[in-house]
């Protein structure tokens, strides 16, 4: 098993020892906060000024991938914008910034939508 696999199989396996007596929305949902932590713990170790990180519109994709959008700041001190990414895992989060734009998109489109 690789540390991918053992990474997801851990956090799905607290998620479920966590959610015992609780309702399947409530699990879905506790499930999702989780992810979606992980998710912006993975974003911040990927940008300059991690604790300036602002996120919205975050979602679980279909394939229960984390994705949104991040702003964060420069070199320079200033915001860039907000741009999508997708976080897998640690080693496999993506900014759209980071590869070609066709690239992002397909990957965007397996993952998240």
């Amino acid at each position: 098993m690789n540390k991918l696999s053992a990474l997801w199989l851990a956090v799905l396996v607290c998620a479920t020892l966590a959610a015992c007596g609780k309702s399947e929305a409530q699990r879905q949902r506790e499930s999702a906060a989780t992810l979606t932590s992980l998710g912006e713990k993975y974003v911040k170790e990927k940008i300059l000024e991690p604790s300036s990180a602002q996120f919205r519109n975050q979602f679980i994709g279909k394939k229960g991938a984390p994705c949104g959008e991040v702003n964060a700041k420069d070199a320079f001190g200033a915001y860039i914008g907000f741009q999508r990414y997708i976080s897998v895992a640690r080693d496999l989060t993506l900014l759209a910034q980071d590869v070609a734009p066709a690239e992002f998109e397909a990957s965007w489109v397996q993952l998240c939508r």
